[in-house]
């Protein structure tokens, strides 16, 4: 994932949870995030990839749930 892609798909809540993998402030990690540092890089390709994967498992595992809920 490119740096690029990683920034559009950055959400609320990603820079405390950057802060608290960094175990800095979110304000600080979003510093290190955008003076391109490596850790936090990485760190939030885990923190996008792992929510991308858990939102897609949870439509697999309640795909059924989710289409009643929607048409109630």
């Amino acid at each position: 994932m490119t740096l690029e892609q990683i920034k559009k798909k950055i959400r609320y809540g990603d820079y405390s949870t950057l802060g608290l993998m960094l175990a800095i402030n979110p304000d600080a990690a979003k510093m290190r995030f955008l003076r391109n540092d490596s850790l936090a890089i990485q760190a939030m390709t885990i923190i996008i990839t792992h929510r991308e994967e858990m939102i897609s498992k949870f439509h697999q595992m309640f795909s059924q749930d989710l289409k009643q809920h929607h048409s109630d």
